[in-house]
């Protein structure tokens, strides 16, 4: 029985990896929308509906990520992953408003997360 347990084995920092880029992708989703050109892009109740559906996909991931063995990645990404959702719903309470402000705080931290992705091995 040792030897199955043994063969079944993951690799932590894959295993973050594969985590990061769920969450990687849905920061770059948002940061679509924080960068958008306003002209170009559709009416503000689809971008709400898009900002809704990546806070719903970060909140999944983040429950994934409570599956990885390795504590400090665990935490680290479980961090990035509550602040991401929290700048989903500034964005989505910022475009229900029908401004533009705040989008470059928003686009900055989520360039920062990006930034913090990397430091686990977390790349486009």
């Amino acid at each position: 029985m040792a030897v199955l347990a043994a063969g079944c084995a993951t690799d932590p920092q894959a295993d973050t990896v594969h985590a990061g880029r769920e969450i990687r992708g849905q920061l770059e989703l948002l940061r679509l929308v924080v960068t958008a050109d306003r002209d170009s892009v559709p009416p503000v109740p689809s971008l709400s509906v898009t900002v809704r559906d990546a806070a719903d996909e970060l909140g999944s991931a983040g429950k994934d990520v409570g599956q990885l063995t390795d504590a400090r990645a665990r935490a680290a990404l479980a961090s990035i992953t509550d602040r991401a959702v929290g700048l989903a719903h500034q964005l989505d309470d910022g475009l229900g408003d029908g401004t533009d402000a705040g989008l470059d705080r928003i686009d900055a931290q989520l360039r920062g997360l990006i930034g913090e992705l990397a430091r686990w091995g977390v790349t486009s």
